[in-house]
């Protein structure tokens, strides 16, 4: 029994010597500070392993909390205590600038200036003064609104234009149905009905284009367009009463060239050559039709025809009875009973040359010709009747030649000195001959006439 007792003793006595003997467990020091811009929340000091301890990095006004120096985002962080002292620093920078403004003609709807957080967004609408439009943006943007993500200092301008102009007008002898005149926004679309006087039709716009009614849609520049309108013949107080008219064959506006015709045929070609005229055999010593001469005639063939048929003749085919191609006779009246007068502008069209053939005022004028560079009398304007004959040219081949430079029109009279040739007006701007001639394989112009 006294053995047991010391036993116990001894071995609480071990005890209570290892007792004394432990050490305190180890701390390690948290040290959190912040850069400029802001502070840090939380409980600097002494921690020991395993602990968690929280901070939170706070930014002043106008700054951000970029992140903790060890490259760590999150905020607020909690931390726990490993077996090593810890150093940390929350970095703030400064919130980034956005800068929006308006130039002249328009303004900013909401006032966004100001500093922001990198990853924020901020809606923002131009609205541009009456008559303008929202162009883009400075950086080439073009939507609005327009919503913008914040990723770097941004300085920007809405820029406004002024909304394309739209004229839309009608020459003599029509009217425009609507008033659609003023400024108009880029992609907005706006219709056009024109209506021509009693007599008179609308023969097209001053672009060229033929709609009626016209859808027009409005791009960034302004549009000025002309609605013409013209009557189908002109009296020309001509003594045979010849109406002529007021277009070249295939077209309805005065300053286009129209179609060619070999003569004696009734279609356009591709090339126009004896090889392809209707009425040989391929060569001009091969006529199958028109020939008053043996010698020129397919296995000496005469028919003895001199005027063209109404089958053979484009106007009377193409338009209907009534038309016909003028003869010579008629060319001749047209150049000694008129006033003739070169431009190279007619109604103000580029390129538009030729001769303007007014109703002669007073005896002394008919027959007289205004070559180019000469001053032609005050007393004529387009306002007074006339036809204009353009200098279209004319087809040998498959080349279109002289184009502005000359006009030669089918007679509907073969040439009684020339069995290759046909009677032509020719003219350029230094000359006219109305009882010129030319080979009947030419492509050129019809100018057809009516008679009362």
């Amino acid at each position: 029994m006294r053995k047991l007792l010391w036993a116990t003793f001894g071995v609480a006595l071990i005890s209570l010597v290892f007792a004394g003997c432990k050490k305190d467990e180890p701390t390690y020091m948290v040290q959190v500070a912040a850069t400029e811009g802001g502070t840090v929340e939380g409980q600097n000091g002494e921690y020991k392993e395993g602990e968690t301890v929280v901070f939170t990095a706070v930014p002043a006004d106008g700054y951000y909390f970029s992140k903790w120096n060890d490259g760590i985002i999150e905020n607020p962080r909690t931390i726990t205590i490993r077996n090593e002292d810890l150093t940390l620093t929350a970095q703030f920078a400064q919130m980034l600038l956005l800068t929006i403004s308006a130039s002249e003609n328009g303004s900013i709807e909401t006032d966004v200036n100001g500093r922001y957080a990198p990853g924020s967004s901020v809606t923002v609408t131009a609205k541009p003064d009456a008559d303008y439009y929202f162009a883009s943006w400075s950086d080439g943007n073009t939507e609005n609104p327009r919503t913008i993500t914040i990723d770097k200092e941004i300085t920007i301008t809405a820029q406004f234009a002024q909304m394309p102009l739209l004229i839309i007008s009608a020459s003599d002898n029509g009217t425009i149905e609507t008033d659609v005149n003023g400024r108009y926004a880029p992609g907005s679309s706006v219709t056009v009905t024109v209506k021509p006087n009693a007599d008179y039709y609308f023969a097209g716009w001053s672009d060229g284009y033929t709609d009626n009614p016209r859808t027009i849609t409005i791009g960034k520049e302004d549009i000025n367009l002309t609605a013409y309108f013209f009557t189908p013949t002109v009296d020309l107080g001509l003594e045979s009463g010849t109406l002529w008219a007021t277009c070249n064959l295939g077209v309805t506006v005065p300053w286009y060239y129209g179609d060619y015709y070999a003569w004696g045929e009734t279609e356009t070609k591709d090339a126009y050559s004896w090889e392809t005229y209707e009425y040989c055999k391929g060569s001009k010593e091969t006529f199958t039709k028109y020939c008053y001469d043996a010698e020129y005639g397919n296995n000496g063939f005469t028919d003895n025809l001199t005027t063209l048929e109404s089958a053979d003749d484009a106007a009377t085919a193409i338009l209907g009875t009534g038309w016909t191609i003028p003869t010579y006779t008629e060319w001749n009246e047209l150049g000694s009973q008129c006033y003739w007068v070169w431009t190279e502008n007619y109604n103000n069209q580029y390129n538009a040359s030729g001769y303007i053939v007014y109703k002669a005022k007073a005896e002394v004028d008919k027959g007289t010709v205004v070559y180019s560079g000469d001053t032609p009398s005050a007393s004529y304007s387009l306002s007074d009747a006339h036809i204009f004959l353009p200098a279209s040219g004319f087809y040998s081949s498959t080349r279109h030649i002289y184009v502005s430079l000359q006009g030669i029109y089918w007679s509907a009279s073969l040439d009684e000195n020339y069995p290759t040739g046909a009677h032509c007006c020719y003219f350029d701007n230094s000359s006219v001959y109305p009882l010129s001639g030319s080979s009947r394989y030419y492509g050129q112009s019809v100018r057809p006439v009516r008679r009362k």
